[in-house]
């Protein structure tokens, strides 16, 4: 008979390693972002939450006044000539993404018809522009 007592080996699991490669990763992808910003043109976008979206090369802005004006390329156009702009644009990268950044205060239809514009070209991903929504803050005394 064997009498004797028999160790338990108990299991230990190393985490440092892990947690540096999740360190690492973080690290990399937050300075690899750049973030969108407004050139140029200023209108008053609308609030929102939502996610920050990268900034791809190429992309096509069109701004939307709050009369009711369209701007691209910093001058002012119509649906018509904008069409044309985009089915060249179109033609050359079909997958450009179109920003439309419209005034809060400007009527629904007139987004849609910059929409449809670039639909009829030929260019099928699109983004509306917002602002991060503005938390109030406490009057100071």
């Amino acid at each position: 008979m064997d009498f004797s007592i028999k160790k338990k080996h108990e299991l230990h699991i190393d985490v440092i390693n892990m947690v540096d490669v999740f360190l690492n990763l973080l690290i990399f992808f937050m300075l690899s972002t750049s973030f969108i910003s407004s050139p140029g043109i200023k209108v008053n976008l609308p609030h929102a939450k939502g996610d920050v979206m990268l900034k791809p090369k190429g992309d096509v802005r069109i701004f939307i006044y709050a009369n009711g004006g369209i701007f691209y390329d910093k001058k002012e156009v119509n649906t018509s000539v904008l069409r044309t702009e985009l089915e060249s644009i179109a033609a050359k990268a079909p997958d450009t993404l179109v920003i439309i950044e419209a005034d809060k205060d400007v009527l629904h239809g007139r987004v849609v018809d910059v929409m449809e514009a670039a639909r009829a070209a030929g260019l099928h991903r699109l983004a509306i522009a917002t602002t991060d929504q503005v938390s109030p803050q406490p009057p100071s005394r």
